[in-house]
């Protein structure tokens, strides 16, 4: 064999670069997500002045978080539809320009219903359609190092957001709201300039060779003909034949998905089309989907009502201060070491890491509920900050790791659907709760009974999938040994 034959039978595939221009992407999400992180963290702070001139009750502020949370679950779940008819660039745009029209809108607000679109729609819509193609970027142009990505381009805006209720008050005391409002709308801007660096993978995919194993597999038959013994004959092994077979099969299955969408052209053909039913008849049910939804629902409950529950406890506002501190410095820590740690961390699963991070949120949860003494409480509260950071920080891995990587932009905004209505559904029953019972512990223990129901059946999926695949190389081996 010359060198261009073997040249010439070599067989190469394209895999994401892990690297290269996907640094390039990590700046445009730190960018994305120092533009929301900014915004989120500082909240109150920024709309404190507004909501005394609009005359905005606890019932008005409750509404528009309702509103905020659905438009993005929203927006979240139609990207992947969208993104059949738009390329990510595209999609991306449109996002930054809802985004930046509903920030620099705000600006010029001067009632409620005018607010209500600014923030409760237009923001909100855009950062649905940021957050889900943010997430996919990573996802299509990393894979080894995707835990990396995602504790690199998480951690940095989370220091961010740490610090921007210090920046947002300074400059709200030096211009005003409004004038603080107009350079937050210039940091937003940015989101245009982090779309463009959103270059499609194809362009960097890298080329590595194939071992060529088919060949080494497949076994050649050497039949001798009865007219003539001394000319053998090559005979194809059934290896060979049942590949040519499959390549057959999935022929005419092409040429019957190829026919089946000519004939579905109507608008109920198109929806059909763009929203992947049965993904989200697998999906949405399973712990991957509904569980995780379940775990956000619970950590964001639980965070908005921290406060609270420490204010009953009768704490002074020093020490609620210091033990929200604690969990967000436990939370910054544990980012931190998700960065450092990523190689090692690669060789578990991602639902096993995430199992890890629900049994710290119950212990931690049920053991602020059982002491008194505010050290303890403090030191749970911390590593209770660990528990936070592995159950909103991985939901991108596992359901990476729960779907192909062409299903991933649709399984996470079903994800996001769900947590939505979820949080519509379940969040006003909780706080009925503790106002029939006037008692945040009852509340608590709810929210801790969600994380100890999606424990139960995470681990029951755990163990049925490890001993469907232990059951596996039997049946192929009794049926090897029949034959």
């Amino acid at each position: 064999m010359t060198v261009k034959e073997v040249m010439k039978n070599k067989k190469y595939e394209l895999v994401p670069p892990d690297g290269g221009w996907g640094y390039v992407i990590w700046i445009s999400v730190i960018i994305n997500g120092i533009a929301t992180a900014s915004f989120l963290g500082s909240f109150g702070i920024i709309f404190n002045e507004l909501f005394i001139q609009l005359k905005m009750g606890s019932t008005s502020i409750t509404l528009l978080n309702g509103i905020n949370a659905m438009c993005v679950a929203l927006s979240g779940f139609m990207t992947g539809p969208l993104l059949k008819f738009l390329s990510t660039r595209q999609l991306g745009m449109v996002a930054a320009f809802f985004i930046n029209l509903g920030t620099f809108g705000t600006v010029f607000v001067n009632s409620k219903l005018l607010f209500f679109v600014c923030q409760g729609l237009l923001q909100n819509i855009g950062i649905g359609f940021l957050l889900n193609i943010t997430y996919s970027v990573i996802n299509e142009y990393f894979v080894k190092r995707r835990l990396l990505s995602l504790s690199v381009t998480q951690t940095i805006p989370a220091i961010i957001a740490l610090f921007s209720p210090q920046l947002v008050n300074m400059v709200i005391n030096y211009y005003g709201f409004r004038g603080a409002f107009i350079l937050l709308s210039a940091i937003n801007m940015h989101t245009f300039v982090a779309v463009c660096l959103m270059q499609p993978v194809a362009w960097h995919m890298k080329k590595i060779e194939i071992p060529n194993v088919e060949s080494s597999e497949m076994k050649l038959l050497l039949v001798q003909d009865k007219t003539d013994q001394h000319i053998p004959c090559v005979k194809l092994s059934d290896k060979e034949k049942e590949v040519e077979q499959n390549i057959d099969k999935k022929g005419e299955k092409d040429l019957e998905l190829d026919v089946a969408t000519e004939k579905s052209k109507s608008i109920r053909g198109i929806i059909l089309e763009a929203i992947d039913l049965k993904l989200m008849k697998t999906f949405i049910l399973s712990n991957a989907g509904l569980g995780l939804a379940i775990c956000g629902f619970a950590d964001l409950t639980f965070t908005l009502m921290l406060p609270q529950t420490l204010y009953a406890m009768n704490w002074t506002e020093d020490e609620v201060a210091r033990a929200v501190s604690l969990n967000c410095f436990g939370d910054l820590v544990t980012r931190i070491l998700f960065i450092i740690g990523s190689s090692w961390l690669v060789r578990f699963e991602s639902q096993q890491i995430y199992l890890v991070g629900l049994f710290l949120a119950v212990t931690t949860r049920l053991g602020m509920l059982g002491f008194e003494n505010v050290t303890t409480i403090l030191t749970f509260l911390t590593i209770m900050g660990v528990s936070k950071c592995t159950i909103i920080m991985l939901i991108p891995q596992v359901i990476a790791e729960a779907v192909k990587p062409e299903q991933f932009t649709s399984a996470m905004g079903i994800f996001m659907l769900s947590f939505g209505f979820i949080n519509l559904s379940f969040g006003p029953i909780i706080g009925a709760v503790r106002d029939l019972t006037d008692s945040y512990p009852t509340a608590i223990y709810i929210i801790t009974s969600c994380f100890g129901i999606v424990i139960m059946f995470w681990i029951v999926e755990m163990v049925y999938k490890k001993n469907k695949h232990k059951r596996k190389p039997n049946t192929q081996i009794s049926k090897k040994g029949l034959s």
